[in-house]
């Protein structure tokens, strides 16, 4: 049985919180993490537990790995954490690694001469490219609908950035599909410059290989998805 304080630091009139301790019953003051570990579960939906080495069930919570943190850091603010989630153990970097979204870049080209929608896409997470093609559509609606099963089909909500118009069928086929709009991804205009190319390549008839090599799987650093065989891929 222990109460636990607050402890602040005074300095010029100004209170600083500087960390957290327990005191037992005969006035024993003792870290909040002994050996200054912590140990935290992640469970489903956000929720969490975070306990001392020792196993002692220190927080409980439903807010996520930042809620967690902020609690641990609050409590003591140079605590070593460890962090376990199913059978996987990961550092604070290493688990933020983990979880990063991955992230759709798209690209499209219409063809008026054959009334054909071109896209570029490329997948990454972590600045890595995971994979990259190019698939083509007879309307916009065939788009959307490829487009919201591939982005359902990740196991984090992705986040997705377009180079160019996004037509209101795809825009309204994507609300009903969860996405990471808050995730921050830097890019560069060439990217967006390759992608373009890419889609106007495939509806041109100037590439490298011509349309009917399609239907097969998209290229890509790690083999990429396969795309439905209804839709055309180069």
């Amino acid at each position: 049985m222990y109460c636990v304080y607050n402890e602040n630091l005074i300095d010029r009139n100004a209170v600083y919180h500087y960390r957290q301790f327990k005191e037992t019953i005969n006035g024993d003051r003792l870290p909040i993490f002994p050996d200054n570990k912590a140990v935290i579960f992640i469970g489903l939906k956000g929720r969490y537990r975070v306990e001392s080495v020792d196993g002692e069930v220190v927080f409980i919570g439903s807010g996520g790995i930042d809620e967690a943190l902020a609690r641990i850091d609050y409590a003591q603010p140079l605590a070593d954490v460890q962090i376990i989630e199913g059978d996987r153990t990961f550092t604070r970097d290493d688990y933020y690694c983990h979880i990063a979204p991955v992230i759709w870049l798209i690209a499209q080209f219409y063809d008026e001469e054959t009334n054909r929608l071109a896209v570029a896409y490329e997948r990454r997470k972590n600045g890595e490219k995971l994979d990259t093609g190019t698939v083509i559509f007879t309307d916009e609606a065939q788009f959307a609908d490829w487009l919201a099963g591939k982005l359902a089909a990740e196991q984090r909500p992705p986040a997705v950035r377009f180079s160019d118009w996004l037509p209101e069928i795809v825009r309204d086929k994507l609300t009903a599909i969860e996405l990471n709009d808050d995730y921050h991804a830097e890019l560069n205009y060439g990217t967006w410059l390759s992608l373009r190319k890419k889609a106007k390549k495939a509806v041109s008839g100037d590439g490298e290989r011509p349309l009917e090599a399609g239907k097969r799987m998209a290229c890509g650093v790690h083999g990429g998805p396969r795309l439905d065989p209804a839709y055309q891929t180069v």
